[in-house]
């Protein structure tokens, strides 16, 4: 990954919400009739798409393979939301090794493994597709890499709405919890971070919404335990929800 770029040159115009520390672990205090973004910034895996089991399976297989001992759940508990430097700093921790072709490799038996076992997150299509006919602009920043995205994305059927439009935490050098790719993606689409709103999933994530400045939801669904930390972030159960919590 190449060195660290951050990006704070992101003007500020008529104040949206900003969150200060004082706020963290409270929703909006704005009315949602108010919240209308200009940019729906969206998180990928475990947002829009269902592919973190996949990932987590193929993680874990490979993370055996290098004399790692851990369970599916101790790998998924560790990583979800995390960078390939964490995986390394991981195994590097444990004096054991990668194997030569790391990550090419694992990246490709991934794509392989998401090509056919891949779905959408319920409710997450219908709620792109209101949102987008609204005209509110749309954009993916996630950790992963582009080419996980368009996979991913094209196997659910939501690639259209994205197109161009996605970005990676590997082309601007910092992974979530930085909030580097949250300002490039704001950058790039020409919108102030406090006109922005984030939807989430991981722990990271929140926090890299909050390091950015930007309205969050933190989706969590009632199937799932409320992290300990959503760092100002709106609790959202039902992506099918979302429309409405942005005034739609």
């Amino acid at each position: 990954m190449p060195g660290a770029m951050p990006i704070h040159d992101v003007k500020s115009s008529k104040p949206f919400r900003t969150i200060t520390p004082k706020q963290r672990g409270r929703g909006p205090t704005l009315p949602i009739s108010q919240l209308t973004p200009k940019l729906v910034i969206f998180d990928c895996d475990g947002v829009l798409v269902d592919s973190e089991p996949t990932f987590n399976r193929v993680l874990h297989t490979y993370l055996l393979s290098t004399g790692a001992r851990l369970s599916l759940v101790e790998c998924c508990n560790l990583f979800v939301g995390k960078s390939r430097h964490d995986v390394e700093r991981y195994v590097s921790d444990r004096g054991l090794r990668l194997p030569e072709k790391w990550p090419q490799d694992f990246y490709n038996r991934v794509l392989d493994a998401l090509r056919t076992d891949v779905t959408p997150i319920p409710g997450a299509r219908e709620a792109v597709a209101l949102i987008s006919s609204a005209g509110i602009p749309l954009c993916v920043a996630s950790n992963g890499l582009l080419a996980k995205m368009h996979v991913t994305l094209a196997q659910t059927g939501l690639l259209s709405w994205f197109e161009g439009k996605m970005y990676s935490a590997y082309d601007v050098g910092a992974s979530k919890p930085a909030p580097d790719v949250f300002l490039h993606a704001a950058e790039m689409n020409g919108v102030a971070p406090e006109n922005c709103v984030v939807v989430e999933d991981s722990v990271s994530g929140f926090e890299a919404a909050f390091n950015a400045a930007m309205t969050c939801f933190a989706y969590v669904p009632k199937t799932a335990l409320k992290p300990d930390d959503l760092f100002g972030a709106r609790r959202l159960t039902d992506m099918a929800d979302l429309p409405k919590l942005l005034g739609l």
